[in-house]
């Protein structure tokens, strides 16, 4: 009989199992299940294959999960980088928000990994790196791209799940009307701020919102550098720029 990882035979042939199709697997079950649905088992299903059978290739879930974020993060959108920091940062914000608009769950698993395998490391260094050769200490550097990754991953959370979850822009924007609809009528009274500002609470669209928020973040980001920082850092000369 054959092994549960080995081709059947010509008339029913089953490709040999894989570390390669065994995180592929694992990718359209996180795609279309989420985090929480990401098991051995259910990657096994996947492969029709027999979950001990994945073992021979993957250690445990938690390896696993590793070898998903190292996939996932090659994948992402690199833009290259010009020199000028603030420039890179807005297209590091924008390219890590492409991502995460792209795949459910992949914030989940960032947050929940980094600094577990390699995976995602070589982004990280490359964000970090943006800060530090701006003249940011290592600890303004770090603080610096957290903040920034926290406002993208929190504004593409509220994009996929804020009025309604996923829908088309079409949806979204007769959602939007009839909300802006809804507090029109607001007792200036009992809300006298929301009574102001109700017709601009869902005017525009998601990407100038996000580029509001990334802007003035970034515009903070400068402020803060030259209080602080009255010439750039000098990095290691050994250290080459992406």
């Amino acid at each position: 009989m054959s092994s549960p990882d080995s081709p059947t035979g010509p008339a029913g042939a089953r490709e040999p199992l894989s570390r390669e199709r065994i995180v592929g697997a694992a990718v359209a079950v996180l795609d279309a299940e989420g985090l929480g649905g990401l098991t051995m088992r259910r990657v096994a299903r996947e492969l029709d294959a027999g979950a001990m059978s994945l073992y021979r290739h993957v250690a445990s879930r938690e390896e696993l999960l590793d070898l998903v974020l190292d996939e996932l993060a090659g994948a992402l959108p690199v833009s290259r980088l010009t020199g000028e920091w603030r420039v890179d940062a807005a297209a590091l914000a924008r390219d890590v928000r492409a991502a995460l608009l792209a795949r459910r769950d992949l914030t989940l698993l960032l947050t929940a990994r980094l600094g577990q395998g390699a995976g995602g490391l070589g982004g990280l260094d490359r964000a970090i790196g943006i800060f530090l050769r701006a003249g940011f200490s290592p600890r303004d550097a770090v603080r610096s791209n957290h903040a920034l990754g926290a406002y993208v991953a929190g504004s593409s959370t509220w994009e996929t799940v804020g009025l309604g979850g996923e829908v088309d822009p079409t949806e979204r924007a007769r959602r939007a009307a009839a909300a802006t609809a809804g507090l029109a009528g607001v007792p200036a009274a009992d809300y006298p701020y929301l009574a102001v500002a109700a017709s601009e609470l869902f005017a525009g669209s998601v990407e100038d919102r996000f580029e509001y928020g990334l802007a003035r973040l970034l515009e903070g980001f400068a402020v803060w550098l030259a209080a602080t920082a009255s010439a750039p850092s000098r990095l290691d000369d050994g250290i080459e720029e992406a």
